[in-house]
């Protein structure tokens, strides 16, 4: 009896012992799973393009950009100064006419003249010394390469302000619309209007209408999802389809958070900053000392 009375408290206390190391697994590992549910399904899944509060941007990451686009024979069609400034949440943007005289020797040389016999980085460099501003980064690319980054950007819609009706000679191609007229415009659309020639107010109203239309384009693009999802793709195609150019990217990448900052902050970043100037009798641009104040007031740069 006493033996059977022994087995039994052995018995007694093995099980104990089970029992209590089986609780404790069950708590523990209902805890990790627990944990585990919590990160995977309850917490919601934190965006890789969201910015962290610490690395805000400031001034320092502000850049500004200076783009070229040329026709089939190395002919400026347009340009464009782009100031990107993600802690003010702006994109300051410089609309210019080809015909914009920037030379440092005062020759009267047009950026399109400077392009055509020294390139994208001389021309940059001369804007640069006219303006007196610093150009951190710059960029050629081809009339395909332009209209490809509007369509990757988006569309804008536009009300046709005067009659056009023009043939090109190269492509045969006819502009044809009437005042009024409201179309969705996609990239070759938006190329032509940039570039038309025949405006009754002449050039000026080439750079007018290539500020409005690249402001409109870029605030209504922020705005969609797909270019968020694709940004890296977007710019990816535009530096491998772009001719010349100082920067690549890498460059891109180290500040591709701002854009996102920029998106999930901010509505209508893009502003544009009209020069102001005097055309002369052979059609070339010179800005007025009004707009070269200006310019570095808005770009927010030591004068």
């Amino acid at each position: 009896m006493d033996k059977n009375n022994k087995k039994r408290k052995s018995q007694a206390s093995i099980a104990l012992v089970y029992f209590s190391t089986m609780v404790v697994f069950i708590i523990i590992f209902g805890a990790i799973a627990i944990g585990l549910m919590n990160k995977m399904v309850m917490e919601p899944e934190k965006s890789t393009s969201s910015v962290a509060e610490d690395s805000n941007p400031t001034d320092k990451d502000n850049q500004t950009f200076f783009y070229m686009v040329k026709d089939d024979k190395n002919k400026l069609e347009t340009a464009m100064l782009a100031r990107f400034m993600p802690a003010d949440g702006k994109i300051m943007l410089v609309p210019l006419s080809p015909y914009t005289t920037a030379s440092a020797d005062s020759n009267g040389q047009t950026i399109d003249q400077i392009f055509q016999a020294s390139g994208a980085s001389e021309t940059a460099k001369a804007l640069s010394e006219t303006l007196g501003i610093s150009i951190d980064r710059y960029m050629s690319m081809g009339q395909t390469c332009f209209e490809n980054l509007c369509d990757n950007i988006g569309s804008i819609t536009y009300e046709v302000e005067e009659n056009m009706y023009y043939v090109d000679k190269n492509s045969d191609d006819i502009v044809n619309y009437s005042k009024g007229d409201k179309i969705s415009l996609e990239g070759s659309q938006i190329r032509m209007f940039i570039t038309y020639p025949k405006y009754k107010s002449g050039y000026a109203q080439n750079v007018l209408v290539a500020g409005e239309f690249m402001k409109s384009l870029i605030n209504s693009g922020f705005k969609l999802q797909t270019t968020r999802d694709n940004l890296d793709y977007i710019y990816s195609n535009l530096l491998k389809e772009s001719s010349e150019k100082n920067f690549n990217v890498n460059d891109f990448q180290e500040t591709e958070q701002f854009y996102y900052y920029i998106m999930d902050n901010f509505d209508n970043p893009a502003n544009v900053l009209i020069p102001t100037g005097t055309w002369s009798d052979n059609e070339k641009f010179t800005f007025d000392e009004t707009f070269l104040t200006q310019v570095k007031t808005e770009f927010k740069v030591a004068q």
